[in-house]
């Protein structure tokens, strides 16, 4: 049997290097763009997040797309070899920490997850929640440790505040962690539980003074108070959850964990077969893959990417299933034997990745020879209009969310004429006093601004939000665009608009 799972591994080992190989040749896709172009912004025209980029994403998230774009330069081949940095750098913790339970798991566990995340292709690269997963799998390789000291609980606190400033659902971990060190530790919680809290606090103190400093700090809580509660009611589908409906559509959505819930057949035996000496860690992995199975319904939209800590944590606990031979297993009132237990909780592991990992459909679009996304096309021909027309101190506006226009910007280096990077904050409670000042604000500046060129994408894959109190329409912005532009390119997609 141990043959055959290393059969199994090594197979999986090449598949997951041919894809990495292939990713090189991705380009930027979906929320890439937008983040790597205001990381642009911040870093080229020292615009500050909030202050001068109207945008709801946590401080962390502009921090660490700031941090790819200055080590990138924000090329498309950099990227992928950082994209494959960090993926290594998380592996080779993954691995470490999983040593504990023997080199089969731990190997099984590196590589399922990795495999897992060249699944996503190009639309999951370097998405948040892979980014803050580093932090986690770090502090956990510490907690998984062996007489841990008071500053090592300062530090696991410290990295899951670094996770949690990127997004605040990411500190869910400290839950098991501190269940599994306040039973370990019992009168001497204290530890555990005072290193752990400060040093989670650091980097949120630090982020505060920043925005503080910057001038930033009022506008977010702004963006904070107002804005997020309106995001909030926006599903995974794009609508507007109706009311009275939130919570079943919560429920039900949470039940079928994003279609991964094979996983938890190899991951619930892998935890029981697990040795004595080695039980409690293992039930705190489990713990985490629990928590992180609610972290999407926490934001209540359940996009594909929501789902990658869980993924983890519940691929790693699955690694398990690959248990070392032991000497007898008692399941209920049957005595089974090592040569009994072991094919078949390997059979089952076996039996979910066979069901579960597969190629990503970018990479079977570039073994068939076909573009990565109609997004990516778009973005290329904009691009090509914008670097041709472009003059010195133009301004361009986008209309437009993930539709290929901020893309094309980026590649062109093209200056943003308001603050307002996105537009789709303007179709949606569009009857709200808040929506409705956003949309007054952006006129203001518009008049003000008079970009020379506006390119708007009219596209489903923009994408649009549906539901009650959404709209497409904008007068104001239609009757500036007829007396102020002229439209220079006309496709089926998108508009470009050119200044009289």
């Amino acid at each position: 049997m141990r043959r055959l799972q290393i059969l199994l591994l090594t197979l999986l080992a090449a598949l997951l290097i041919f894809q990495a190989a292939y990713s090189l040749r991705w380009v930027i896709a979906h929320d890439e763009a937008p983040l790597l172009y205001e990381g642009f912004l911040m870093q080229l025209e020292g615009r500050m997040p909030y202050r001068d980029l109207f945008d709801f994403q946590m401080p962390g998230s502009f921090i660490a797309y700031y941090l790819l774009g200055l080590l990138s330069n924000f090329g498309p081949f950099r990227l992928r070899l950082l994209d494959l940095g960090i993926l290594a750098v998380l592996l080779t913790v993954t691995f470490l920490f999983m040593r504990r339970f023997g080199k089969i798991p731990a190997l099984a566990a590196a590589l399922l997850f990795g495999l897992k995340y060249m699944q996503g292709g190009a639309f999951m690269s370097l998405q948040r929640e892979y980014l803050f997963l580093i932090f986690i799998a770090s502090a956990l390789w510490i907690n998984l440790r062996d007489d841990l000291t008071p500053r090592d609980h300062l530090l696991a606190g410290f990295l899951f505040g670094l996770a949690a400033i990127i997004k605040p659902h990411a500190a869910l971990g400290l839950l098991p962690i501190g269940i599994f060190h306040i039973t370990n530790l019992r009168k001497h919680s204290m530890r555990f539980l005072l290193p752990a809290a400060i040093g989670f606090s650091i980097p949120i103190l630090l982020i505060t003074l920043w925005l503080a400093w910057t001038g930033a700090l009022i506008p977010f809580i702004n963006i904070a108070r107002n804005y997020w509660p309106l995001y909030a009611q926006i599903n995974g589908q794009m609508e507007i959850t109706p009311a009275g409906t939130r919570l079943p559509f919560l429920i039900t959505q949470s039940i079928k964990l994003g279609g991964h819930a094979l996983w938890l057949l190899p991951a619930l035996i892998g935890v029981y077969l697990t040795p004595q000496e080695n039980k409690k860690h293992a039930y705190l992995l489990a713990g985490l893959a629990a928590c992180y199975a609610i972290y999407p319904a926490l934001s209540g939209q359940f996009f594909e990417y929501h789902y990658i800590p869980f993924i983890y944590f519940i691929v790693i606990t699955s690694s398990l299933a690959f248990a070392p031979a032991i000497k007898n297993f008692k399941l209920f009132t049957f005595n089974l034997q090592p040569q009994v237990i072991l094919p078949l909780s390997s059979f089952i592991l076996i039996f979910a990745i066979l069901v579960n990992v597969r190629p990503s459909n970018t990479f079977t679009r570039q073994i068939e020879g076909r573009p990565i996304a109609k997004t990516t096309d778009r973005a290329s021909v904009i691009a090509k209009y914008l670097e041709d027309n472009l003059q010195a101190g133009d301004t361009v506006q986008p209309l437009d969310w993930t539709g290929g226009t901020l893309l094309a910007m980026l590649e062109t280096r093209a200056p943003l004429a308001t603050t307002y990077v996105f537009d789709f904050y303007f179709y949606h409670h569009a009857s709200t006093p808040y929506i409705q000042s956003l949309r007054a604000d952006f006129m203001k500046q518009m008049r003000k601004k008079n970009p020379r060129f506006i390119v708007e994408v009219t596209a489903i894959d923009k994408p649009w939000i549906s539901g009650e109190d959404t709209t497409r329409e904008f007068p104001e912005l239609r009757e500036f665009l007829n007396k102020n532009y002229s439209i220079e390119v006309e496709k089926d997609d998108y508009l470009i608009y050119k200044r009289h």
